[in-house]
């Protein structure tokens, strides 16, 4: 039996969250990120995603595109995405994977595709959580085989638990969550996630000050 099956027949939590302070310096971006922008942005947004979080794709599909139109497609602000599976963790686990399987230019094409697609997990029977990752990789131009071999890797689950045990090392407890510059902002000092909100945040880094 793969990984990926023993994950969706048991559906048994894969992480637990650490007890760990927020370091006070976080790397913007580290090696693995999955990243969007210039490497020569003066701003860096971290953001801390799981694939089953609805708040995460509410920000993905409605707000990140003016974000991303006015601050990344101008080379402000370099984007860096960090997983942080949240419940059920074994099907966020699996659509991490599937994310980070695919090229890394494609990799925010499968996570939109997870995220527009979490309708099919309202019943997350093996199925179902099949089809939506299915339908992910297909987005990000993986071959059936592909996705196949990719699932059958250990490696390719221990990274994603890794990376999530690092995101609670920084401190991060709850999705979506982001840092600028490597600082936190606090969760709820933003009345909402759109390019309106943070623009304060940014736009003072921009100009130097």
């Amino acid at each position: 039996m793969t990984r990926l099956s023993r994950l969706l027949l048991t559906l048994v939590v894969a992480i637990a969250a650490p007890s760990m302070a927020l370091a006070q310096t976080v790397e913007p971006i580290r090696d693995g990120d999955r990243t969007m922008g210039s490497a020569t942005a003066p701003v860096t947004l971290t953001v801390y995603l799981s694939t089953t979080c609805d708040h995460c794709a509410h920000w993905h599909t409605q707000d990140f595109p003016a974000f991303k139109a006015r601050f990344v497609d101008t080379g402000q602000v370099r984007v860096a995405f960090r997983d942080l599976p949240t419940r059920p963790q074994p099907v966020a686990i699996a659509g991490a994977v599937m994310a980070r399987c695919a090229p890394e230019e494609r990799y925010d094409q499968v996570l939109d595709a997870l995220f527009r697609g979490q309708a099919l997990l309202a019943e997350p029977t093996q199925a179902a959580v099949t089809s939506w990752l299915a339908t992910a990789g297909q987005a990000g131009g993986l071959t059936s085989g592909q996705m196949n071999a990719c699932f059958s890797n250990e490696a390719s689950f221990a990274e994603v638990e890794a990376r999530a045990a690092q995101s609670f090392a920084d401190g991060v407890s709850g999705t979506p969550a982001f840092m600028i510059n490597g600082e936190l902002v606090p969760p709820g000092s933003l009345a909402a996630w759109d390019v309106a909100a943070f623009e304060p945040l940014i736009q003072p880094l921009l100009d130097g000050r």
